[in-house]
C-alpha cells in the first residue's frame, strides 16, 4: 500500500515537533513546508492584505534575492547575499517584530556564473528546531544551530551553471540531503545533520549517462547530452528539490532530473527506480499523489507520470502518462483530490488531472508571469504569488478558477507565499513582509 506524503511526513512532523508555545502547524521548516508539498495543516490565515492592510511588519532587505524563508517558533530564517562584502548569508529575525536576532554567513570572493534573474543564495534553508542548515552553492553547505552557533561547514566544490543554482537542502532522519548542481558537477549527497559527514552520495550526470543509453524514450535529444560544450554550458539541469514519499512501508526519495525521474533510498542513496522521458530542464520539484509521481518539464520541455515503487528501468512499465512537449513548468504547484493546481511561467493558472495529465482549465492570473510555487493552506485556500508582487488567493474547483483576492503589495518577487499559524510571509526584491490579522 502507498501513503501520500501528506499523511506520512507531515504527520510525523505534527506529532514530532513544535514548543509549547507555538503549534507545531505554526511550522514552515523546509522549501514547500512541513511534507515539501507546499501544503501545511494550519488554516484560517488571512486573504486579503496590502501595503497598508493587515502588515504585521516589513522590514527592508540589503538586496534582491529568490529564496523563501522558513519559520521555527519565534524565529524566521532566510538566506540573503550580500554582494558588497562577498557575503551568502543566513538572517534570523523575531517572528512578532521582524527585528534582527542575528546574522551569520560564508564570504567567496570567488567568480560564479548566476543569471541576473537568479542571485546568489536562491536555495531556502531547512531546520529541525535545532540545526538550521543553507546551502550557498560554491561557498558551501553550513549548519547553525538556532543562535547562530555554526555546527559544521562543508565544501562540496564549484557549482557552475550559467544561471546558477535553485535547489534547496532537506532532513530525513538523522540525514541532510541536497542535490548539488547543475553543472559540471551534479550529484545526490547525504551528510550527517549532526556533523556533516558525508553518509552517501551518487553522481547524477553518471546516472545521467547509463539512463541515456536506453535510447528512444529520449525523444530525439540524445544528441544534445552527447554534444562537446561543457555540461554548464548546455540547456540541461536540475534546479528543483527533491520529495520524499512512503511507499509499502519505506520511503523513497524522487528527485526530477534532466530527462528523467529517479527514486532513491533516502538512507543509503541506492538507485530503485528511473522513468526516462522528461525534458532537459527539470524546474518544478515532483509532485505526489496517491502513489503517482508526477514531473512537470521546463520550458516546453516533456512531462510525465509514473507509479512509483517500481525496481529498474520502469518507463515501459510504470509510466501512466507522458508529453513530449508541454508548457512553462517553473514553479511547482499543489495537488488536491487527484488534481494538480499550477501556474506556467506567463502566469497562466491550470487544472491537471494526475491520472491522465489532461488539462481541466485555465485561467489568467493578475499580476503577470511567474516564477513561484502555490501554497496550500489546511481549509483548501491556495496562494499564488507573481513577479509583481500580486498574490491570487483561491479555492480548488475541478471546473474553474475560483478566486477569493487579489493582494498587491506593488514589489517584485520570484519567491513564494509561506503560510504559518496565522502568519504569511512574503519576501519580495526590497523587503520582507509579515501579513496577519492579528497584528501587534
Amino acid at each position: 500500500m502507498m501513503k501520500s506524503i501528506h499523511s506520512a511526513v507531515l504527520t510525523l512532523f505534527l506529532l514530532s515537533f513544535g514548543s509549547p508555545s507555538f503549534a507545531a502547524e505554526s511550522n514552515w521548516p523546509q522549501w514547500r513546508g512541513p511534507a515539501g508539498s507546499g501544503i501545511t495543516s494550519t488554516s484560517g490565515v488571512v486573504t486579503e492584505w496590502g501595503p497598508d492592510q493587515n502588515v504585521k511588519w516589513r522590514i527592508e532587505l540589503p538586496e534582491a534575492g529568490n529564496s523563501t524563508p522558513i519559520v521555527w517558533d519565534d524565529r524566521v530564517f532566510f538566506t540573503q547575499p550580500l554582494s558588497e562584502s562577498n557575503e551568502r548569508s543566513l538572517f534570523c529575525v523575531d517572528r512578532a517584530t521582524g527585528r534582527e536576532f542575528w546574522r551569520r554567513g560564508v564570504t567567496y570572493d570567488q567568480p560564479e556564473a548566476s543569471h541576473k534573474t537568479n542571485p546568489y543564495c536562491s536555495a531556502s534553508p531547512v531546520t529541525d528546531g535545532k540545526h538550521v542548515v543553507a546551502w550557498f552553492g560554491s561557498a558551501g553547505l553550513v549548519c547553525w544551530d538556532v543562535d547562530g552557533n555554526e555546527l559544521w561547514r562543508r565544501d562540496l566544490g564549484k557549482q557552475e551553471h550559467m544561471w546558477g543554482y535553485g535547489t534547496s537542502p532537506i532532513l530525513h532522519d538523522d540525514l541532510c540531503i541536497l542535490l548539488f548542481g547543475p553543472g559540471n558537477n551534479e550529484f545526490l549527497i547525504a551528510v550527517d545533520k549532526a556533523t556533516g559527514e558525508t553518509r552517501w552520495k551518487v553522481d547524477a550526470l553518471d546516472d545521467e549517462a547509463e539512463h541515456e543509453l536506453s535510447g528512444p524514450e529520449n525523444d530525439g535529444n540524445a544528441n544534445d547530452f552527447g554534444s562537446n560544450k561543457p555540461r554548464s554550458e548546455r540547456l540541461r539541469g536540475a534546479w528543483n528539490t527533491p520529495i520524499l514519499i512512503e511507499v509499502d512501508g519505506h520511503f523513497e526519495l524522487v528527485a526530477a532530473l534532466s530527462r528523467r525521474v529517479s527514486a532513491f533510498d533516502p538512507a543509503t542513496g541506492e538507485r530503485l527506480w528511473t522513468c526516462g522521458g522528461t525534458g532537459p530542464l527539470a524546474y518544478a520539484s515532483p509532485m505526489e499523489s496517491d502513489g503517482v509521481v508526477v514531473a512537470l518539464g521546463g520550458y516546453g520541455g516533456a512531462s510525465l507520470a509514473v507509479r512509483a515503487g517500481g525496481r529498474g528501468d520502469v518507463t515501459k512499465t510504470h509510466r501512466v502518462w507522458h508529453k513530449s512537449k508541454d508548457q512553462g513548468w517553473l514553479g511547482t504547484g499543489v495537488v488536491h483530490h487527484g488534481l494538480i493546481y499550477i501556474c506556467n511561467m506567463n502566469g497562466v493558472l491550470s487544472c491537471i488531472d494526475v491520472q491522465t495529465g489532461d488539462q481541466l482549465w485555465k485561467a489568467r492570473t493578475e499580476g503577470g508571469g511567474t516564477w513561484s510555487s502555490i501554497t496550500q493552506t489546511a481549509d483548501g485556500r491556495m496562494f499564488l504569488l507573481t513577479k509583481t508582487g500580486t498574490t491570487t488567493v483561491f479555492e480548488p474547483d475541478s471546473t474553474k478558477l475560483n478566486k477569493i483576492a487579489e493582494n498587491k503589495l506593488n514589489e517584485n518577487t520570484n519567491a513564494s507565499i509561506v503560510a504559518a499559524g496565522t502568519d504569511i510571509l512574503i519576501r519580495t526584491d526590497d523587503a520582507l513582509w509579515c501579513i496577519s490579522d492579528e497584528q501587534r
